[in-house]
C-alpha cells in the first residue's frame, strides 16, 4: 500500500474532463477586431487535451492574439500572437497537460 498512488486515475479524467467542457468557445482579435470562433476539435490523448479553434479562408488580416472563453463569455486562456492571415485556412491550437500534486500530513 504504501507504492499505491493517492491519486486514482479516475480523479485525473474526471478533471480532465471537466476542464474540457469549461471551453465554449474561441475569441479571436483579427485587425483589432474580436471575433468569436467556435471550438473546431478537441483532441484528449491520456491527460493530454488540445483545443482547435479553424480560421477558414474568408478570415483574413493581422492575427494579434486568441482566447479560449467559457459559456459566460469569461477569458480562461489568452495566447498573444503575431501572424498575417491570407486566404488559406489557420489552424490554432491550445494544449494542455493535466498535473496533480497532492500531500497528505500525519
Amino acid at each position: 500500500m504504501a507504492n499505491e498512488p493517492i491519486v486514482q486515475p479516475l480523479l485525473l479524467e474526471l478533471l480532465r474532463d471537466d476542464l474540457s467542457h469549461h471551453v465554449a468557445s474561441a475569441l479571436i482579435n483579427v485587425d483589432g477586431q474580436l471575433r468569436a470562433f467556435p471550438i473546431f476539435k478537441t483532441a484528449v490523448h491520456g491527460l493530454k487535451i488540445t483545443k482547435y479553434v479553424y480560421l477558414d479562408n474568408t478570415t483574413q488580416g493581422q492575427i494579434q492574439s486568441a482566447s479560449l472563453i467559457n459559456g459566460e463569455g469569461n477569458t480562461l486562456v489568452h495566447k498573444p500572437v503575431s501572424i498575417t492571415k491570407t486566404e488559406t485556412g489557420l489552424l490554432i491550437a491550445f494544449e494542455f497537460e493535466l498535473q496533480l500534486k497532492v500531500e497528505v500530513g500525519m
